[in-house]
């Protein structure tokens, strides 16, 4: 028996299984009279009457009719249909993505190519969805959990960031959370987001950072500058010191951290969706920083407004299809330069509201003393948590080094 005619029959007969029907897609099915069957038992569903042959009646023509109850009179269990179900929209998916590939226009330089070609495999995705799940029990599994992290003497819902102050705001770096780090120009982004991706690869962490305006050069001597606390301006101009060298050498040839950094000018969400996937396959993924969500483009043609909010989405579905932690820079508007206060607010967010929304929790890493004429070599910052959906927003003190280009938390 085909898996179609087997679809079809199972849940006719059995009404247990007429849950599946408002997740089926008619167009799966390659004979068209299968196609008006299933969509006649879809119609029936919703109206909420019983699907039955009776009731189907007036929707089928009479060839149809009897092909349903043929399908019908031939099942002999009530076995889950799940599995025919995803190989018909196998087909159907794997069918489309032949004929997209033989339609396209593959002429255009490899940047263009690799685009059409991600955007075609992104549309290749099998998904029957996910049953709704009774809410003790998955109560029952977070209590297990959290039962079993007391056991091991921690006491965070995520990941420690190797900041304690920020572990004890956000609850560390949880799976599925969109974190935004958001400042205007000369406030530290890269800086501070560097500092996060090291602290939390020291502790065990699998950092991918994905910068799209500097290149992996660049990010590697800003790296350097941190592990070896080493002035920006020597690593540019090699006026480095010998044992400086060395200490950095030697911190290099410790054991490996899997922290990865990618500086690929193709900036599409479907590439990046498609590079956080394959990076996770190969080495694991608990956090993705990506350096900044304006320099990231879609492929259809929207206002920037809409493009940023369909970007901000497209990345906190990322976190949670990948179950780890996006970590997403953002420009500010130029509003926080018109005020007393420099300050910035969750209104600052540049071009959407759509980021405060779909973010978990919003940063703000602010210094005060970049509006003064005569700067300390360490100056005195904040690390404003705007938004926090696991609790209360608030400040962390941190500290700023120009030469350096790095934050540090204030502990005590």
């Amino acid at each position: 028996m085909k898996n179609e005619e087997y679809i079809i029959g199972q849940i006719l007969f059995y009404q247990q299984l007429h849950h599946h029907l408002p997740k089926i897609n008619p167009k799966w099915f390659k004979d068209a009279d299968n196609q008006s069957i299933i969509a006649s038992m879809q119609r029936v569903y919703m109206l909420g009457d019983v699907v039955d042959p009776m009731t189907m009646n007036k929707h089928l023509d009479r060839k149809q009719l009897i092909k349903a109850i043929q399908y019908r009179e031939s099942v002999w269990s009530g076995a889950d249909i799940r599995k025919q179900i995803i190989e018909i929209q196998y087909d159907y998916i794997l069918d489309g993505l032949k004929t997209k590939i033989q339609t396209t226009n593959w002429d255009g330089g490899l940047l263009d190519i690799k685009s059409k070609l991600q955007s075609a495999l992104d549309e290749s995705v099998v998904d029957v969805g996910n049953d709704p799940k009774d809410i003790n029990a998955v109560s029952s599994g977070v209590m297990t959990s959290i039962r079993e992290s007391m056991a091991r003497g921690e006491k965070l819902t995520g990941k420690s960031s190797g900041w304690n102050k920020l572990d004890s705001t956000i609850g560390g770096y949880n799976a599925g959370d969109l974190i935004v780090v958001a400042g205007r120009p000369g406030m530290g982004k890269t800086a501070i987001a560097l500092t996060f991706a090291h602290d939390f690869a020291l502790k065990g962490g699998r950092v991918l950072f994905l910068s799209l305006e500097m290149s992996n050069e660049q990010l590697a001597k800003r790296y350097i500058s941190l592990v070896g606390q080493i002035a920006n301006h020597r690593i540019r101009n090699n006026t480095m010191f010998e044992h400086e060298m060395k200490v950095v050498e030697a911190f290099m040839k410790q054991p490996p951290m899997t922290f990865h950094i990618d500086d690929d000018a193709d900036t599409s969400l479907a590439m990046i969706r498609g590079k956080c996937k394959l990076h996770k396959a190969k080495h694991g993924l608990d956090l993705i920083i990506i350096d900044y969500i304006q320099l990231i483009r879609v492929n259809k043609a929207h206002s920037r407004e809409q493009e940023i909010a369909e970007i901000s989405r497209g990345l906190k579905l990322l976190a949670k299809e990948l179950n780890c932690t996006v970590m997403i820079l953002a420009q500010l508007s130029r509003k926080p330069e018109e005020r007393s206060d420099k300050r910035p607010m969750l209104s600052d967010l540049r071009e959407s509201g759509a980021i405060e929304q779909d973010a978990d929790a919003v940063l703000f890493p602010f210094r005060p003393a970049y509006y003064e004429r005569d700067r300390p070599p360490i100056e005195d910052a904040e690390l404003i948590v705007a938004k926090n959906r696991h609790g209360e927003s608030g400040m962390i003190p941190v500290t700023f080094d120009g030469m350096l280009t790095k934050y540090t938390e204030v502990l005590g």
